[in-house]
């Protein structure tokens, strides 16, 4: 019985790492992107966590870091810090990217949200869906694709990928 459990969890774990990539996929449209590089780090960040603010302000002021990695940023509220306001405040922000900065790094902004757009609404309920398909409970969240790897790296420690990485 015990081996008919472990090969049920060991199966139903597969089938959540072979999913990760299409969930970013799913959700790529709406990140904030830095660097151009050909590795891809997806980041799952609270603007009002400490170690995500450390996070942010290594990868902005690092060009070596963006030339080796596309990062791309989603916004997820930690519950305790409630980030909810910062995370509309910067994706309805003109440049969302510089206020990701003002909030996280320089913490010199006015936040005025007079309404909350339908299209943020959206994609903050589909970022916040994959977050918890992908039961993310720890901040900054990275999952790290380096081109040409059968394998992705999380903030967890190492996973396999299942499929090959097409990075095009």
């Amino acid at each position: 019985m015990r081996v008919f459990i472990f090969i049920f969890l060991l199966f139903s774990n597969l089938l959540a790492l072979e999913n990760r990539q299409s969930l970013m996929d799913s959700i790529s449209e709406y990140a904030i992107k830095i660097g151009t590089g050909p590795n891809k780090t997806y980041s799952f960040i609270d603007p009002l966590c400490s170690k995500s603010q450390a996070f942010i302000e290594l990868i902005v002021n690092r060009e070596d870091l963006q030339k080796e990695t596309s990062y791309y940023i989603f916004l997820y509220e930690l519950p305790r810090l409630h980030s909810k306001e910062y995370i509309i405040y910067i994706y309805q922000a003109k440049n969302p990217l510089e206020a990701l900065k003002e909030v996280m790094i320089y913490q010199d902004y006015d936040i005025e949200i007079n309404e909350t757009s339908s299209e943020t609404v959206v994609f903050m309920k589909k970022i916040t869906e994959v977050a918890k398909q992908m039961d993310i409970k720890k901040w900054p969240y990275l999952l790290i694709y380096k081109k040409g790897s059968k394998y992705c790296l999380v903030s967890e420690g190492t996973a396999p990928c299942l499929e090959e990485n097409d990075f095009q």
